[in-house]
């Protein structure tokens, strides 16, 4: 197998793990108390990073972690609906 392939199945593990466990954990957890757990500036830099993620595996051809790292902005945007409906009064 080649190394970027075997690197990039461990990077879409990894980031499904964070993604499917870490973060509604979270959304729960704002939704429960009707607030927002993270501040602004965390969730646009954690979307930020998505992008420039999911961009950069689009340009080097690199098509197996953009699954996971679709899945991980999606789920950032949904914090930031909250952080939208439940600080922003």
């Amino acid at each position: 197998m080649d190394l970027i392939y075997i690197v990039s199945i461990l990077v879409s593990i990894f980031s499904l793990l964070l993604v499917l466990i870490g973060v509604p954990a979270q959304i729960k957890k704002n939704y429960k108390e009707k607030r927002s757990g993270q501040p602004l500036i965390t969730i646009l830099i954690a979307l930020c990073f998505y992008i420039s993620q999911i961009a950069l595996f689009y340009l080097t051809n690199n098509y197996l972690p953009l699954i996971s790292f679709s899945l991980g902005f999606i789920m950032w945007g949904v914090t930031l609906f909250q952080y939208i409906i439940y600080e922003i009064k």
